[in-house]
Protein backbone atom coordinates (compact mmCIF):
# COMPACT_ATOMS: atom_id res chain seq x y z
CA UNK A 1 0.00 0.00 0.00
CA UNK A 2 2.97 2.35 1.01
CA UNK A 3 4.61 1.96 -2.55
CA UNK A 4 0.80 2.04 -5.04
CA UNK A 5 0.95 4.88 -6.91
CA UNK A 6 4.14 6.41 -6.51
CA UNK A 7 7.58 6.06 -8.83
CA UNK A 8 9.13 4.50 -5.07
CA UNK A 9 11.65 1.90 -5.15
CA UNK A 10 11.80 -0.47 -2.71
CA UNK A 11 15.86 -2.09 -1.51
CA UNK A 12 15.02 -5.53 0.36
CA UNK A 13 17.38 -6.47 2.19
CA UNK A 14 17.11 -10.32 2.46
CA UNK A 15 20.46 -11.72 4.05
CA UNK A 16 18.89 -13.34 6.73
CA UNK A 17 16.25 -15.50 4.92
CA UNK A 18 17.40 -19.07 5.71
CA UNK A 19 18.03 -17.83 9.39
CA UNK A 20 14.04 -17.75 10.41
CA UNK A 21 13.23 -19.57 14.17
CA UNK A 22 10.09 -20.88 15.36
CA UNK A 23 8.63 -22.44 12.51
CA UNK A 24 8.08 -18.71 10.37
CA UNK A 25 9.17 -18.66 7.02
CA UNK A 26 10.51 -15.93 4.97
CA UNK A 27 8.54 -13.59 2.66
CA UNK A 28 10.62 -12.38 -0.21
CA UNK A 29 8.97 -8.97 -1.44
CA UNK A 30 9.54 -10.78 -5.04
CA UNK A 31 6.97 -13.17 -4.10
CA UNK A 32 4.18 -9.89 -4.90
CA UNK A 33 4.23 -9.17 -8.78
CA UNK A 34 3.43 -5.90 -7.70
CA UNK A 35 6.32 -5.42 -5.51
CA UNK A 36 8.78 -7.43 -7.75
CA UNK A 37 8.42 -4.77 -10.70
CA UNK A 38 10.06 -2.30 -8.47
CA UNK A 39 12.12 -4.04 -6.24
CA UNK A 40 16.28 -4.91 -5.32
CA UNK A 41 16.11 -7.69 -3.62
CA UNK A 42 20.07 -7.81 -1.29
CA UNK A 43 20.85 -11.56 -0.26
CA UNK A 44 24.25 -12.99 1.25
CA UNK A 45 26.13 -16.12 0.43
CA UNK A 46 27.86 -14.82 3.59
CA UNK A 47 25.80 -15.04 5.86
CA UNK A 48 23.74 -18.16 4.51
CA UNK A 49 27.37 -20.26 4.33
CA UNK A 50 28.60 -19.03 7.09
CA UNK A 51 31.73 -16.79 5.57
CA UNK A 52 30.33 -13.61 6.27
CA UNK A 53 33.79 -12.26 5.82
CA UNK A 54 34.11 -13.21 2.02
CA UNK A 55 31.64 -10.02 1.71
CA UNK A 56 29.95 -12.58 -1.38
CA UNK A 57 26.47 -11.61 -2.34
CA UNK A 58 23.65 -11.01 -5.00
CA UNK A 59 21.26 -8.57 -6.23
CA UNK A 60 18.06 -9.76 -8.12
CA UNK A 61 15.64 -6.98 -9.69
CA UNK A 62 13.87 -6.69 -13.10
CA UNK A 63 16.34 -6.17 -16.53
CA UNK A 64 15.71 -2.79 -16.78
CA UNK A 65 16.86 -1.91 -12.96
CA UNK A 66 19.40 -4.58 -12.60
CA UNK A 67 21.40 -2.83 -15.70
CA UNK A 68 20.52 0.75 -14.03
CA UNK A 69 22.31 -1.36 -10.53
CA UNK A 70 25.05 -2.60 -12.26
CA UNK A 71 26.33 1.09 -13.60
CA UNK A 72 27.18 2.11 -10.03
CA UNK A 73 27.95 -1.08 -8.32
CA UNK A 74 30.85 -1.88 -10.68
CA UNK A 75 32.51 1.74 -9.48
CA UNK A 76 31.28 0.65 -6.01
CA UNK A 77 33.43 -3.04 -5.54
CA UNK A 78 36.92 -3.53 -5.93
CA UNK A 79 37.14 -7.41 -6.49
CA UNK A 80 35.22 -10.34 -5.72
CA UNK A 81 37.33 -13.76 -4.15
CA UNK A 82 36.77 -15.76 -7.26
CA UNK A 83 37.60 -19.12 -5.87
CA UNK A 84 34.60 -18.47 -3.18
CA UNK A 85 32.24 -17.42 -6.18
CA UNK A 86 33.47 -21.17 -7.69
CA UNK A 87 33.24 -22.77 -3.96
CA UNK A 88 29.78 -21.22 -3.81
CA UNK A 89 28.35 -22.42 -7.04
CA UNK A 90 29.79 -25.29 -5.94
CA UNK A 91 28.47 -25.34 -2.68
CA UNK A 92 25.20 -25.08 -3.90
CA UNK A 93 24.87 -27.11 -6.75
CA UNK A 94 26.24 -30.70 -4.64
CA UNK A 95 24.50 -29.34 -1.36
CA UNK A 96 20.97 -27.88 -1.98
CA UNK A 97 19.49 -28.77 0.92
CA UNK A 98 21.44 -26.62 3.63
CA UNK A 99 19.42 -24.02 3.48
CA UNK A 100 16.81 -26.25 4.81
CA UNK A 101 18.40 -26.62 8.04
CA UNK A 102 19.95 -22.96 8.36
CA UNK A 103 17.08 -22.32 10.32
CA UNK A 104 17.59 -24.83 13.45
CA UNK A 105 21.21 -24.58 13.73
CA UNK A 106 20.78 -20.72 14.51
CA UNK A 107 17.57 -21.32 16.32
CA UNK A 108 19.48 -24.33 18.70
CA UNK A 109 22.30 -21.37 19.00
CA UNK A 110 19.44 -18.86 20.29
CA UNK A 111 17.55 -21.00 22.27
CA UNK A 112 21.10 -22.13 24.50
CA UNK A 113 21.96 -17.85 24.74
CA UNK A 114 18.65 -17.45 25.92
CA UNK A 115 18.64 -19.87 28.40
CA UNK A 116 21.74 -18.39 29.81
CA UNK A 117 20.23 -14.77 29.46
CA UNK A 118 17.72 -15.85 31.88
CA UNK A 119 20.05 -16.69 34.83
CA UNK A 120 20.71 -12.27 34.42
CA UNK A 121 18.35 -9.57 35.08
CA UNK A 122 18.58 -9.21 31.48
CA UNK A 123 14.86 -10.11 29.80
CA UNK A 124 15.72 -11.62 26.47
CA UNK A 125 12.82 -10.31 24.03
CA UNK A 126 10.96 -12.35 21.15
CA UNK A 127 13.63 -12.18 17.91
CA UNK A 128 11.90 -14.36 15.01
CA UNK A 129 15.32 -14.84 13.08
CA UNK A 130 19.10 -13.31 12.30
CA UNK A 131 22.30 -13.32 14.46
CA UNK A 132 20.75 -10.80 17.29
CA UNK A 133 19.18 -11.05 20.38
CA UNK A 134 17.71 -7.68 21.79
CA UNK A 135 17.09 -7.62 25.84
CA UNK A 136 15.54 -5.83 28.00
CA UNK A 137 17.28 -4.17 30.24
CA UNK A 138 15.16 -2.00 32.78
CA UNK A 139 16.29 -4.25 35.88
CA UNK A 140 19.72 -2.67 35.57
CA UNK A 141 19.38 0.33 34.69
CA UNK A 142 16.72 3.19 33.48
CA UNK A 143 19.44 4.98 31.71
CA UNK A 144 18.13 5.38 27.20
CA UNK A 145 19.53 3.28 25.55
CA UNK A 146 22.42 4.77 23.99
CA UNK A 147 23.41 6.61 27.49
CA UNK A 148 22.82 2.61 28.39
CA UNK A 149 25.35 1.43 25.76
CA UNK A 150 27.90 4.15 26.05
CA UNK A 151 28.17 3.41 30.11
CA UNK A 152 28.63 -0.52 29.28
CA UNK A 153 31.44 0.32 27.25
CA UNK A 154 33.27 3.17 29.10
CA UNK A 155 32.05 1.99 32.78
CA UNK A 156 32.26 -2.01 32.56
CA UNK A 157 34.52 -2.48 29.32
CA UNK A 158 31.66 -4.44 27.85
Amino acid sequence: ELLRGSDIFLLSDEVYEHIVFDGRRHESVLRWPELRERAFVISSFGKTYHCTGWKIGYAIAPPALSAEFRKVHQYNTFTSFGPAQHAFAAMIRDEPEHDEHLGAFYQAKRDRFREQLLTTRLKPLPVPGGYFQLVDYSAISDLPDTEFVKWLTVEKGV
